[in-house]
């Protein structure tokens, strides 16, 4: 395979601009396949190309790779009315503010690239998230690594949004946000697939993780949230992964929860849900938390039911470490119909120990084409760049 990457500019910008991108047109000629298939040689591209803030208004059928986007001041990444705007093989970050911002639009795709902006944010909200979007459609970030971010991606009054096989990494909640995911405000049509979603205080990372919720869910109608592994968060009142309010039509589908705070999955919300073949295990009860691994119970006004958990297996620890509470039914979202689930100590026999029976994927957890090079990465694709 045969292919050429521009440093800055893949493709047309049509009548939009970049402003003060800080690189120039030079094409890389990159032989090889970027997947490392068997009995090809393995993809070497050329080092990144050092930026200033990227900001384009108005772009069309525009593509940007091997750069490495940094801002002092405001976000490192403005895509204001694109279409058809890609931004691959990068590094972002840090950032004087957001990571990506994407405002309005249509077609957005981020992937096989490194975004931290590292900004803390000092209240709410969305002033040091990794990706923010809002009012876009066709939104795609994928096979990203994505840290230490306000919120790591928040997608606001969108439609059509796929995020998977992304690797999300500690966020820094102020008192704002604090999800690995979240969706809010008037949102359709969201998968949310494939990845793996850390918060850990391991002193390896720069900064500890400060999470609420690791995916949440909120005003948001359309929702598939399947095969993600999800571990970590100390939250009293945080979960791995909640239909918060007014989410509706909620499918939570085969993912691992691991240790996620006071809760593994919740529906607090919402209409027509569905969870099922989910594996949730938490052996480190959070001190004032309600600490159980499936939970149903309606926290808002909104309505809330029907609900159906299938084929879960769910077990959790109370502080006590003994008692266990792999689900619990705080009412309000009748009819709630169980079938073929597993809680408490038959769950936990199921999978413990976690190492060998619930292991992590790698970092990324799918590339698109190349593995984005992080402190992190440990995919067996070739990296998009070499450090």
């Amino acid at each position: 395979m045969k292919l050429a990457f521009a440093f800055l500019l893949l493709w047309g910008c049509g009548d939009g601009a970049a402003t003060d991108a800080g690189a120039n047109d030079a094409t890389a000629d990159v032989s090889n396949d970027v997947g490392g298939d068997a009995g090809v040689d393995v993809y070497v591209p050329p080092s990144l190309t050092e930026s200033g803030p990227l900001i384009l208004k108005g772009a069309m059928d525009a593509g940007f790779a091997l750069l490495h986007i940094t801002s002092d001041a405001g976000p490192c990444v403005r895509i204001e009315n694109g279409a058809h705007v890609t931004i691959r093989a990068s590094e972002i970050g840090p950032c004087g503010g957001n990571g990506v911002e994407v405002a309005g639009g249509d077609s957005i795709t981020v992937e096989d690239s490194y975004i931290h902006p590292e900004h803390a944010a000092t209240g709410c909200c969305d002033t040091g998230d990794g990706v923010f979007a809002t009012g876009t459609s066709n939104l795609v970030l994928s096979g990203n690594v994505i840290a230490f971010g306000e919120a790591n991606i928040e997608v606001n009054t969108s439609q059509h949004v796929k995020v998977a096989g992304n690797f999300l990494l500690n966020p820094q909640n102020a008192g704002s946000r604090g999800q690995n995911f979240q969706s809010w405000g008037s949102t359709t049509d969201v998968l949310v697939q494939g990845n793996y979603a850390l918060s850990s205080m391991d002193a390896k990372y720069k900064y500890p993780e400060k999470q609420e919720d690791s995916i949440n869910f909120g005003f948001t109608d359309g929702i598939v949230a399947k095969d993600n592994y999800v571990t970590g968060g100390h939250s009293a009142s945080g979960c791995g992964i909640i239909a918060d309010e007014a989410a509706n039509g909620v499918q939570f589908m085969n993912n691992v929860l691991v240790d996620t705070g006071q809760c593994g999955i919740s529906i607090a919300s919402g209409t027509n849900q569905i969870a099922d073949g989910n594996k949730i295990v938490n052996s480190t009860p959070v001190q004032g938390g309600g600490n159980t691994g499936l939970v149903v119970w309606k926290q808002y006004p909104d309505a809330c039911g029907p609900v159906t958990f299938s084929n879960n297996v769910s077990s959790e620890l109370k502080p006590d470490l003994t008692t266990e509470s792999g689900y619990w039914n705080g009412g309000g979202c009748d009819p709630v119909t169980l079938t073929n689930n597993t809680f408490d100590q038959a769950a936990r026999a199921m999978l413990t120990p976690v190492a060998t029976k619930l292991p992590p994927p790698l970092i990324p957890p799918i590339p698109v084409a190349c593995s984005a090079t992080s402190p992190w990465t440990n995919q067996t694709k070739p990296r998009c760049w070499t450090p």
